[in-house]
């Protein structure tokens, strides 16, 4: 477990952090992800002196998981409301992640708690866009490939290959942000037209989602290949 930081500077969080996601360096990341990590610092270090833990964070986040299929079944507009409880979850996620580092209560049965809630919530999505009538078979291969790609990479990081050297297109990232967009056109479409528009419409994000899986795993499979070999 790692010492605690609380009240450190951004250099003294980033490396506690590093530390803790296979030296992965959040100030060599892009712009978005630096000033959304940042934010998370600071909202952070605010909950760690009142009193937060990352359990806390971590519940806030399965019940934000949970919430989103409840809300966007209902159709109409409350797609769109599933929308920002989706982003607080995920906003709760990485508060979690960012107090363990300040507070030292990173250990490695808290990584599989949070990837445990990770690919929970991924489920949860997916169940949100099949209620919005996305194609069944599509719904499920994109599972699959989920499974996979995490599955993968697991297997790769058991034998030595470190989580930070792995990132692809069709990872988590890319995955929220799909299913915010799937969200907000249901909702839009449902508007315009109807739910058989909606459906249509969250068919095609899902699309995009398993073609961009593919070329995830396949990136990923090269990078496997040329590390371990």
């Amino acid at each position: 477990m790692a010492a605690p930081t609380t009240g450190t500077s951004w250099d003294g969080y980033v490396s506690g952090w590093s530390n803790s996601h296979d030296g992965y360096d959040p100030r060599h990341a892009g712009p978005l992800l630096r000033k959304w990590l940042r934010a998370a610092f600071t909202v952070s270090g605010v909950l760690a002196r009142l009193g937060a833990r990352p359990a806390y964070a971590m519940t806030v986040a399965a019940a934000c998981a949970v919430l989103v299929p409840v809300i966007a079944a209902r159709g109409g507009s409350w797609p769109a409301l599933a929308v920002p409880v989706l982003t607080l979850g995920l906003a709760a996620d990485t508060v979690g992640q960012t107090l363990a580092v300040l507070l030292g209560r990173t250990s490695r049965i808290g990584s599989f708690y949070r990837t445990m809630l990770d690919r929970m919530s991924e489920v949860c999505w997916l169940v949100a866009l099949g209620a919005l009538g996305a194609q069944q078979t599509l719904l499920l291969a994109c599972g699959a490939m989920v499974w996979l790609h995490e599955y993968i990479r697991a297997r790769a990081g058991a034998v030595g290959l470190r989580a930070a050297g792995s990132a692809t297109i069709g990872d988590r990232p890319t995955r929220a942000w799909l299913t915010l967009l799937s969200l907000l056109l249901a909702a839009a479409a449902t508007a315009q037209v109807g739910p058989d528009l909606a459906a249509g419409v969250v068919t095609m994000v899902l699309v995009l989602w398993f073609s961009l899986a593919v070329l995830g795993l396949g990136q990923l499979l090269t990078v496997v290949r040329k590390v371990l070999t």
